[in-house]
């Protein structure tokens, strides 16, 4: 580097460190560095990047959500899955974890410890292969979860409550099948939260989802998941033998850290809605799409406009996800929302939990249980309307 350009950088480097930010917009672009953070596993030279693991899907936020979008599926050798934006949960059907492999296979680990298996997709799916624990326990089942799109997550957050269950009750009401319910959940503090966040509307804030993928996908405890072994079971002896990271701290990753990546999901807005297509938004009601797939949802900020109700609804036996959490049907799903489908369809990521339906008439086509009415419907259309209707959701 010349020193003309070296002077260069360092004076764009202070002109950043003078810029005046607000502490909200600092949190966010702190939060954005520490999403793209590779943690280590400890010991290391600094405990604050420790902890990783013993055992672990990826090494940062990054490496499951690198554009913040749905990504297709990468296979290598035999099939295995060779990228880590897709992971297999394990549940008996009343969400229980397996005793031995706990809640999620953690394909990774630290030196010293086996990961637990790795992921092989087959014309029937997805499912664990190299199992390093023995077999999974009776009446184990598997399901695969793609990462979700991190658009537009803060928006989300800010319709109420009571909004959720004043839409449930209307359900209750309706004559087409559709019973969305509210999932209510527990949070750290001990209150009864509706759910919005996880493909089981398992999670009731922004700030429970980061936990969650610290405590499964990286092994890194936190205020609301201490435990530092992560989804480690008393059956992986190694597991819990192995080093923690932090060890000054009750938990490895301190609350500063989980709210300022809280800060910057909540900062990362959902892609701009095409100019309001009257007639195909007309198709996609009267087919009694918009029954779940509401086009607004009422906000703190103003309308949601995310084409979702938030709510879980039984979509039948053809989307029976094997896996599942508590209290929740192997066959109920959170209504995915469906603002951001252009760039999911743009990059072949594959449509529902698990990336199974290529195109949208395939996952049309697999909605049974409380949708079934509406498949039914879509199914009836002239091809004009249909082929509108499918644009019309082609351009969200």
């Amino acid at each position: 580097m010349t020193m003309k350009r070296r002077g260069a950088t360092w004076a764009a480097c202070a002109l950043f460190l003078l810029t005046p930010l607000s502490a909200h917009a600092l949190d966010e672009a702190i939060g954005r560095a520490l999403f793209r953070r590779a943690w280590v596993p400890a010991p290391s030279s600094t405990q604050a990047n420790d902890g990783l693991g013993p055992l672990f899907n990826a090494r940062s936020c990054t490496a499951c959500h690198g554009n913040l979008d749905r990504m297709p599926v990468q296979t290598g050798d035999g099939n295995a899955v060779t990228d880590e934006h897709l992971v297999l949960r394990f549940s008996d059907s009343e969400g229980r974890p397996d005793p031995t492999y706990g809640r999620q296979m953690q394909t990774s680990a630290v030196a010293g410890v086996a990961p637990e298996g790795r992921v092989v997709q087959s014309e029937h799916g997805y499912s664990a292969a190299g199992l390093a624990y023995g077999k999974l326990g009776p009446g184990i089942r598997t399901g695969a979860l793609l990462a979700p799109s991190l658009r537009g997550l803060g928006a989300l957050q800010t319709v109420p409550d009571e909004a959720l269950a004043a839409i449930a009750a209307e359900n209750a009401r309706r004559d087409d099948g559709v019973r969305g319910r509210v999932n209510w959940v527990m949070d750290r503090d001990g209150q009864r939260r509706a759910g919005r966040f996880g493909w089981k509307a398992s999670l009731p804030s922004l700030e429970a989802q980061v936990e969650s993928a610290f405590a499964l996908d990286l092994g890194l405890s936190t205020e609301g998941r201490p435990r530092p072994e992560g989804d480690c079971t008393a059956a992986q002896e190694a597991c819990l033998a192995a080093p923690m990271g932090n060890r000054n701290a009750p938990f490895e990753i301190p609350p500063e850290i989980v709210s300022r990546i809280t800060a910057y999901l909540a900062s990362i807005k959902a892609p701009p809605l095409p100019e309001p297509d009257r007639h195909g938004l007309a198709a996609f009601e009267q087919t009694g799409c918009a029954a779940c797939h509401r086009p607004s949802l009422p906000g703190s900020a103003g309308p949601v406009q995310a084409f979702t109700d938030l709510l879980l609804h039984d979509l039948g036996p053809e989307l029976d996800g094997g896996a599942t959490e508590p209290g929740v049907a192997p066959t109920e799903w959170r209504t995915a929302p469906l603002r951001g489908l252009s760039r999911t369809l743009a990059n072949g990521a594959g449509l529902l939990h698990d990336g199974r339906a290529r195109t949208l008439e395939e996952a049309i086509a697999l909605h049974g249980g409380e949708a079934a009415f509406s498949r039914t419907r879509f199914t009836s259309l002239p091809e004009a309307e249909k082929r509108r209707l499918v644009a019309f959701l082609n351009s969200l």
